[in-house]
């Protein structure tokens, strides 16, 4: 089996040294289960961007610490940033309209002005990850493994390390255990696992996400699928 391609994660970098403006973004990004990190300085930020493959960047651009232009165009010409097309977001308090000029030039997405409109923010977010905009913006991946488990996506195969033994499993429940092991110890709803997996179809209700749920636990045992009471389930990798 080869080795897989490294996966773009749901997180976000930001870039920036604003008290209240990190809590309040902060706050939101974790509220759309966002993993968060945050840089002390801009080479810190290609340090964690390099590290996590986030989907969103933010940048303050008028700060001693954090050169956000700069920033920004790196991230522009770095092949294997590109290739993740994360979206960006440059902020900043300074009132300049020659600074929006030069962000979106550098090839920001969008340009946030402090103090942080919330739910303006919280718009522009579900308009960049909403479910008609592919919400998780995976790379598309021909295999993938994780704990003792290999997926062979093209075939829909699953089979168990490291015997190579092929496991049974029905299609969606083989959706929707990929789905979550995509995103190891990140929960998320039915309503996010239903959308997924069938989209806008009609045919489902939420009842079909735990019967599949079911399903892949009679097939590996309890140890895959946690429940987390009242808000979903998640992908247990423990390291």
């Amino acid at each position: 089996m080869s080795n897989l391609e490294m996966q773009q994660s749901r997180t976000a970098v930001i870039a920036d040294d604003d008290k209240e403006t990190l809590r309040d973004l902060v706050k939101i990004l974790e509220s759309e289960n966002f993993n968060v990190a945050l840089a002390l300085d801009t080479q810190h930020a290609i340090q964690l961007i390099n590290r996590h493959q986030p989907l969103l960047i933010i940048s303050e651009i008028a700060n001693q610490n954090y050169d956000g232009i700069s920033l920004f165009k790196y991230l522009k010409n770095e092949v294997s940033v590109k290739e993740l097309d994360p979206k960006i977001i440059a902020l900043t308090s300074n009132r300049e309209e020659k600074n929006e000029i030069l962000s979106y030039e550098s090839g920001i997405d969008f340009f946030l002005r402090k103090p942080l409109r919330k739910n303006a923010f919280k718009k522009r977010l579900s308009k960049f990850f909403g479910a008609e905009e592919s919400i998780f913006h995976l790379k598309p991946l021909d295999e993938y493994e994780i704990k003792d488990l290999y997926f062979d996506i093209k075939k829909h195969l699953l089979f168990k390390l490291p015997s190579k033994e092929l496991l049974q499993i029905q299609s969606k429940s083989f959706e929707i255990l990929l789905f979550l092991a995509r995103f190891p110890n990140q929960v998320f709803s039915r309503e996010q696992i239903m959308q997924a997996i069938w989209g806008d179809s009609l045919k489902v209700t939420l009842r079909s996400v735990d019967i599949h749920i079911l399903k892949i636990r009679q097939l590996l045992g309890d140890s895959y699928i946690k429940t987390i009471k009242g808000v979903g389930y998640l992908f247990k990798d423990k390291k």
